[in-house]
């Protein structure tokens, strides 16, 4: 996969300056190309909108949001926004949208719609790759600003220790095995630190969750480093799942990582746990573990 992180635009993205989390069940198809938002992430100088794209089009997904991006709420006022971070892969882009200028309070619905998409199939013979747009769109996201409580209780942990057999089979997301997007939206903080679950995305055989951690402004020695902690999952049957981190990215006060868990969850359960603990401090190899946890979040599951 190929990762860019464009120049940082001139906002924060920190626990100091974090306002709370939305759920999103946001998912929006057309042709053979479905974009999902997970989350709406609060700060004092905007809003941050995680966005994976999943399609069957062959080839790497691209995206110019500076071409294909408008973001507008319910009382008409729109609202620029620009990638943090971007990943494509064959078949699926993720992107971290910040969306400059923090929404009103009376504002009750955000829309995305999302256009430009494209794929990229390599030349023959080498050198720059064939560009065509992907078929369908525009995708149009509307997400409920004020939707219901995802907290659970945590329900038991399960006695029986053995994790599942992981497969390591690739892709862990594919738009042919999507089922559903489950809202999640909750954070936890600690000494300066947010620990955030943005969605759960079902699919036949597994799941992905996305999860964000906040550090604390101007020290990049204290940024919790997401992509290393430990993760435990389990559900109000007694299933405990296997959790592996697939991907991410990381900036200055943040980091970001997308945990593929196996077997898919079981279709009977109303509660996951999830877990996080072991939170390294400082997104270099000598990170110390000094984050206090476990962060432990209960989450209700909408039937699927």
């Amino acid at each position: 996969m190929a990762t860019t992180a464009p120049p940082a635009p001139d906002h924060v993205r920190d626990a100091a300056g974090f306002g709370g989390l939305v759920p999103s069940d946001a998912v929006a198809r057309d042709g053979e190309t479905l974009v999902l938002a997970l989350s709406v992430e609060h700060h004092i100088g905007g809003v941050v909108i995680p966005l994976l794209v999943l399609s069957d089009a062959p080839g790497l997904i691209e995206w110019d949001p500076a071409m294909g991006l408008t973001v507008r709420d319910d009382r008409g006022d729109r609202y620029p926004g620009e990638v943090l971070t971007s990943t494509s892969g064959l078949g699926q882009l993720n992107a971290t949208v910040w969306v400059a200028r923090a929404l009103p309070p009376d504002a009750r619905r955000l829309e995305l719609v999302v256009d430009g998409l494209a794929r990229v199939n390599p030349a023959r013979g080498g050198g720059a790759g064939i560009t065509r747009p992907l078929a369908g769109g525009p995708w149009n996201l509307v997400i409920d600003l004020v939707p219901e409580r995802t907290v659970a209780d945590i329900p038991a942990e399960p006695t029986d220790q053995r994790l599942p057999h992981h497969t390591g089979s690739v892709p862990a997301r594919a738009h042919g095995a999507f089922v559903d997007l489950a809202p999640v939206g909750q954070a936890r903080l600690a000494e300066g630190v947010a620990i955030c679950v943005l969605a759960v995305e079902r699919y036949w055989d597994r799941a992905v969750v996305s999860l964000v951690a906040l550090g604390p402004p101007g020290d990049d020695s204290s940024t919790p480093a997401i992509g290393r902690a430990g993760i435990e999952v389990w559900d109000d049957r007694g299933n405990r799942y296997a959790a592996t981190c697939m991907q991410g990215a990381t900036g200055d006060t943040w980091s970001e990582v997308a945990a593929e868990i196996v077997p898919g969850i079981d279709a009977d359960a109303r509660v996951l746990a999830i877990r996080v603990s072991e939170v390294p401090r400082g997104t270099g190899t000598g990170g110390r573990l000094a984050i206090p946890g476990p962060f432990t979040f209960g989450i209700r599951l909408p039937a699927p």
